[in-house]
């Protein structure tokens, strides 16, 4: 189980990584096609918007499994037994809440173009859902641990 959280944790910090760097290259291309007047470029700065999302999906996670997500201090300062569980529990009602939410929205406009690119918005939506799975998935290991 443990090797089994660590390479997933690996996957998110591999894509995170992926994200960033293929962030500063296409906003890099945009920026010189701007400053060299290369049109056809404009797809670029919509790539970076999708990316960022991308990579917001992976840090949220990543940040919550490593306890650096933002919080309040009085709530996570001493996890106790109570504490601990309070916080579990309200991460997954906010992973549930994105899970459902997510699901929603793409089956609603999933294969909605985007402006620029055309790709479909799911590129982009997919990141809610997954997000919540993460989070839910933290939730219920540390409630699991919580009550051994």
């Amino acid at each position: 189980m443990e090797r089994t959280g660590k390479l997933a944790v690996w996957l998110l910090t591999l894509g995170g990584v992926l994200s960033v760097v293929a962030v500063v290259a296409a906003t890099g291309l945009g920026v010189v096609a701007r400053y060299f007047h290369i049109s056809g470029v404009t797809w670029s700065f919509e790539l970076v918007g999708i990316l960022f999302l991308w990579v917001t999906a992976f840090g949220t996670v990543l940040s919550e499994i490593r306890h650096e997500n933002v919080s309040i201090d009085g709530v996570v300062a001493t996890p106790g037994r109570i504490k601990g569980t309070y916080h579990a529990i309200v991460l997954l009602i906010v992973a549930v809440v994105m899970i459902w939410s997510g699901w929603a929205m793409l089956g609603r406009t999933a294969f909605t173009p985007t402006p620029v690119m055309r790709a479909p918005s799911w590129i982009m939506q997919a990141t809610i859902p997954l997000m919540g799975v993460g989070l839910g998935l933290i939730a219920l290991l540390r409630l699991f641990r919580l009550t051994r």
